[in-house]
């Protein structure tokens, strides 16, 4: 049998002059995806992301807060919710201890709802302690459903403190007095 008789292909005459590397397009293409998703994550925390006050920012200036004459912590929250039926929800996470939300009266010049939330903690039978606050602008309607439909956390300012935050719980500490 004769021997096959391989006839060269004008390309393969190329062939001292190319640079064979078959791993570079792989390694380029996760290179520049790697940058792309980079570039992307980035833009994302520099634009869209913004952080809360830190936590020792986030309580009550006027800390301890001293109970009505009687009550403990668990009868003045049922008074709270009482004095409040439509507008707070509060739930107990520990023996002297409970997280609340409280939507204000008033809205927003959008017509959204102004809310705060935190925890509240027996510190001594008399007296209890703000902690953990935050304040939402909350674009749901606590009137049909208490569920958030998503809004703004806050404060993340000195300025949100004093003027969305703070207001929120003086008026969910009047008096229960005036009655709903």
């Amino acid at each position: 049998m004769d021997p096959l008789k391989i006839c060269k292909l004008s390309s393969d005459l190329l062939v001292l002059y190319r640079t064979i590397c078959p791993k570079r397009t792989k390694s380029r293409h996760r290179l520049v995806t790697s940058f792309r998703y980079f570039l992307l994550l980035s833009t994302f925390l520099l634009i869209g992301c913004a952080s809360l006050l830190p936590p020792e920012r986030r309580i009550y200036p006027k800390n301890p807060v001293t109970l009505p004459e009687g009550m403990d912590i668990h009868q003045w929250m049922d008074a709270k919710e009482k004095q409040f039926p439509n507008r707070l929800g509060a739930s107990q996470i520990a023996n002297d201890e409970y997280k609340f939300t409280y939507f204000r009266k008033e809205f927003t010049a959008l017509g959204s709802f102004r809310a705060c939330t935190g925890l509240v903690r027996s510190i001594n039978p008399k007296q209890v302690e703000f902690y953990n606050l935050v304040s939402m602008i909350n674009h749901g309607d606590y009137t049909i459903n208490r569920r958030s439909k998503g809004g703004d956390l806050g404060p993340m300012s000195e300025k949100e403190r004093t003027e969305i935050l703070l207001p929120c719980i003086e008026e969910f500490l009047e008096s229960p007095q005036t009655k709903e």
